[in-house]
């Protein structure tokens, strides 16, 4: 039963690689920009392998943050109207969760505050998070393609399921 579950870690934990794997599979096609999408990617996953001790939550986050950049790669975004806003809150909610972990194992105390103070918490970081990644997607579009889907209510919608998502994350209590 131990050789499952440490199998199981292993697995989990070398999902969390993922990203590199793919971001050197569209480097091999050429396509430079996807490389630098999957390499994001490849960024968040590490920082989730070094900030959870779980494999459950290592690979929940970085499967979650593959199927964003892949989605993006193969433009997933355009043919499945809602897949936007799917991703833009799921990833929203692992991002600010990798930061909440980190934040509960380097202070404990932090599980301790009410659901307001920790749901404030989680939508201010992923209000923050949001922006950031709107801001990113506006640049793509002037520096790099013109092809990055950027109209007003989009963004606003982007970024409402996204603090929605982080407020999600106020539930956890312990670190994992």
């Amino acid at each position: 039963m131990a050789d499952r579950r440490a199998a199981r870690e292993y697995i989990a934990s070398s999902m969390c690689f993922s990203g590199l794997l793919f971001a050197l599979i569209y480097g091999i096609q050429g396509r430079w920009i996807d490389v630098a999408v999957l390499l994001l990617v490849g960024l968040g996953q590490v920082v989730a392998f070094l900030c959870f001790r779980h494999g459950h939550a290592r690979a929940v986050t970085s499967v979650v943050m593959l199927v964003a950049g892949v989605s993006a790669a193969e433009q997933v975004y355009s043919s499945i109207w809602w897949w936007d806003l799917l991703v833009h809150f799921l990833c929203t909610y692992v991002l600010v969760w990798i930061a909440w972990n980190y934040a509960l194992r380097r202070s404990p105390e932090l599980g301790r505050l009410s659901r307001g103070q920790r749901l404030m918490m989680c939508a201010i970081t992923g209000l923050v998070l949001a922006v950031v990644w709107e801001v990113m997607e506006l640049l793509g579009f002037l520096l790099v393609t013109p092809d990055i889907h950027i109209p007003p209510l989009d963004t606003l919608s982007d970024v409402t399921v996204g603090v929605l998502g982080a407020a999600l994350v106020a539930l956890h209590r312990k670190s994992r």
